[in-house]
């Protein structure tokens, strides 16, 4: 019997769709695939070069793709799928994931899942207060909320307080784009940087500490934050009985242009078995798979029909449905070889920032020449 070794992230959106596909395919075709997880934060900053040596299939993260490209640690889906097959996955990406994944004329990657930074709440303690449509209104909205001893929330760790600014600054005009020297105007990255510490003042005390799981773990556990307006989704937090409380998903503010997330399948250049590999990729990034047995177990499909599905939106409280807009207009980051290190810096440094308070302006002037020095270091 065939056997792949596949490689994916921590948590039940990312691990058990995988099982429970995986399960039916050894089922029907006769090939296990067995899969590992590593950590969320392991997700966006690990090694692919170093993980491609070790595995067969890879979930990964878009940014990786000129990565993938400069070190050849995976395999072109082009030479192993046909042209026919990666249209009709094409035609069914859910916003711009397909896209991603497709960087100097190869595809690196299916997208089997999909996300976006967009907006969350509890609906039992919203009650009758609006949901904001834009930045103005969150903060209304947080003063109101204080008022009753109630909190907004955010996840502003390293890693999503960077994704964040990333959103920010593209709703605003300035969206930090590959191959552009300036990384975001000034006028546009000191306002960013100032309402992301205008968050760190005005929201949860423990906004700093949080990425997306923590952040929906406290407000479907506790009772004290009832909305937040730009986090990674996931569809877990939707659905009855995964935590104590439900949530509720929704459009980010101004709906546009907050940045995309998800993961994609990829085929490394150590498998033994590429064409099994790639083919059962295929398979479980199809419409079928993806609606039913994929989004069953705990999936957050890359597939829009997935997205459109009723039976998928019954089961999760319509979040699929009510943040289609924001995936549809997401905003992908630079993928060149250097931006995933820029990435990892550009977080910490955010979120020293926030943490030591220095100066937007000085700040904003070490990233440009980070950024830059980005470009310089990919070249040598």
């Amino acid at each position: 019997m065939i056997t792949l070794k596949g490689i994916t992230w921590d948590h039940a959106r990312g691990y058990d769709p995988l099982i429970a596909a995986s399960a039916l395919y050894l089922e029907e075709k006769g090939v296990a695939v067995n899969w590992q997880k590593r950590s969320l934060t392991n997700f966006g900053d690990q090694s692919l070069e170093a993980l491609s040596k070790q595995f067969d299939l890879i979930i990964m993260d878009h940014p990786h793709a000129g990565v993938a490209e400069a070190s050849s640690c995976l395999l072109s889906l082009h030479n192993l799928l046909a042209a026919s097959t990666l249209q009709e996955l094409k035609n069914a990406s859910a916003g711009p994931s397909f896209e991603s994944y497709h960087y100097h004329g190869t595809q690196w990657a299916l997208p089997i899942d999909a996300a976006m930074q967009c907006a969350s709440y509890r609906p039992d303690l919203l009650g009758s207060l609006p949901i904001p449509s834009n930045w103005k209104e969150v903060f209304d909205l947080s003063n109101v909320l204080k008022r009753k001893n109630l909190f907004i929330g955010m996840a502003l760790c390293p890693t999503d307080c960077l994704c964040s600014f990333l959103s920010i600054t593209a709703q605003w005009g300035s969206p930090i784009t590959e191959n552009n020297p300036l990384l975001v105007s000034t006028e546009v990255g000191i306002k960013a940087l100032e309402m992301i510490r205008s968050m760190r003042d005005q929201f949860h005390p423990n906004v700093l500490d949080w990425n997306p799981i923590a952040l929906y773990d406290h407000m479907s556990t506790e009772n004290d934050i009832v909305y937040s307006p730009l986090a990674f989704c996931y569809t877990n937090y939707a659905r009855d009985a995964f935590r104590q409380n439900l949530l509720h998903f929704h459009t980010a503010p101004e709906i546009k242009n907050t940045v995309l997330g998800g993961a994609g399948i990829a085929v490394t250049a150590s498998c033994k078995e590429p064409q099994i590999a790639a083919d059962f990729a295929a398979w479980i990034c199809s419409n079928t798979i993806q609606s039913s047995i994929y989004v069953n177990a705990q999936g957050q499909p890359g597939n829009k029909f997935a997205w459109e599905d009723a039976a998928a939106n019954k089961l999760t409280h319509n979040f699929f449905s009510n943040t289609l807009a924001t995936l549809s207009n997401a905003y992908v980051r630079p993928r060149y070889q250097g931006w995933p290190k820029f990435q990892q810096w550009l977080g910490e440094k955010i979120h020293a920032f926030l943490v030591n308070d220095t100066a937007p302006e000085l700040l904003l002037k070490e990233l440009q020449e980070e950024y830059s020095a980005s470009y310089k270091k990919e070249n040598n």
